[in-house]
Order: structure tokens, then sequence, then C-alpha cells
């Protein structure tokens, strides 16, 4: 048996949310973000728009990278970068679900 590793692919989510840090996010190192009653690794998705974050900060969620997610501050007005629905993978157009989904796929194997 071979293992494939695809490459990571950025997915945008539909809408943004809002996470809070609960470890600090630097341009250089992901930290940790309390997202949808669950704590996700983070990283920036514009690092050099971003020095640091500290814990208890509210975050906007704007998609992911694997399983890491993409944030930006709250008070940005970072325009959202739209992918046309043809550019979008399957999992893309359930956000949130669709990665949820995938996740049980692939410890069930």
């Amino acid at each position: 048996m071979s293992l494939t590793v695809a490459p990571e692919t950025i997915e945008f989510f539909p809408q943004a949310a809002i996470g809070r840090v609960e470890r600090p996010i630097t341009q250089h190192q992901r930290g940790r973000v309390r997202f949808m009653a669950t704590t996700w690794f983070a990283q920036f998705y514009q690092p050099s728009a971003q020095k640091e974050v500290l814990p208890g900060t509210p975050v906007k969620v704007i998609g992911r990278e694997g399983l890491t997610l993409l944030v930006v501050a709250v008070g940005d007005d970072l325009k959202q970068p739209q992918m046309l629905p043809s550019d979008r993978p399957a999992t893309a157009q359930l956000g949130l679900l669709g990665l949820l989904q995938q996740m049980g796929a692939w410890f069930a194997a």
C-alpha cells in the first residue's frame, strides 16, 4: 500500500465567521483559535498584514488550508477572495460541514 498526500489547497468560506484566539498567532508561527466549539490551528491569511494577535482577541475566520484556519483581524477591511463555483472543489461548497465530512472519511479509512 502506498500513501499519497495531496497538496494543501486554500478554501475560502462563503461567509467569514468570528473565532477567539487561544494561543498567540504571529507572522511566522501559527496559533490556536476557538471556532465553532472546537480549537483549531490558525494562521494569518496575509502574514505581512499583521504582527501578532494575543489570546482573547476575536478574529475573522475566512477559510482554511488543510486543517489550519486562515484568519484576519476583526478590524481589517480585507475583501475576501472569491472563487468561481466551477473552481471550487465539491467540499468547498459545503463549507465547514464538508470539512467535517472529509475528516470523518479520513479517520474511517
